[in-house]
């Protein structure tokens, strides 16, 4: 089966690494994304597991009928779930609504928006300032997208071996993504 898989990759022409700008039209058309400025993620500075000097362009996805299509009907029940929670919390007092003259107004009113699944975030990292050779993701979770962001990460060629775990989860990201098909 993975061989099988391996050869339709290879059919495919694909580059084994994105350049940034091919994901930025990629992201801009296919999901509507809208850019924002890096600086908007300040907080990944203070996180030991994240290098924020790769950070080289960052989104938002908040398009309904994109974010529709790309949740998956678990996901969208996972969504819902926590929209009707946050919305107990309010009314039982235990969640106030951010005002508009609250210092971080802006960062509550995304981190409601991620949680309830109308906003998407997508940082691209590049360690050479060209390829994209990482990302973040914040937001509810979104498989589908998750994993076509594996795929504009790459893969080494070297590691285009059959039987490397490497290659394995590559593929694996393929078919998820929809580029490929078992």
């Amino acid at each position: 089966m993975k061989n099988n898989l391996l050869k339709k990759y290879q059919q495919l022409n694909m580059p084994h690494k994105f350049l940034v700008t091919e994901v930025d039209n990629i992201l801009k058309k296919k999901y509507k994304a809208v850019e924002v400025p890096v600086n908007e993620f300040i907080e990944f500075k203070k996180d030991p597991f994240v290098d924020y000097s790769t950070f080289v362009k960052s989104y938002f996805i908040q398009n309904e009928e994109i974010l529709n299509s790309l949740y998956s009907e678990k996901e969208k029940a996972d969504i819902d779930r926590m929209r009707e929670c946050i919305q107990e919390m309010r009314a039982a007092g235990e969640l106030l609504l951010p005002q508009p003259s609250d210092e971080d107004y802006d960062l509550q009113v995304r981190y409601t928006n991620f949680a309830e699944g109308r906003l998407i975030a997508v940082i691209l990292e590049s360690i050479d300032r060209q390829y994209v050779s990482g990302f973040q993701m914040q937001g509810a979770m979104c498989e589908k997208l998750y994993h076509e962001l594996k795929v504009f990460k790459g893969i080494d060629p070297a590691d285009c071996v059959e039987g490397n775990p490497i290659l394995d989860e590559y593929l694996e990201a393929l078919v998820k993504a929809g580029y490929l098909q078992e």
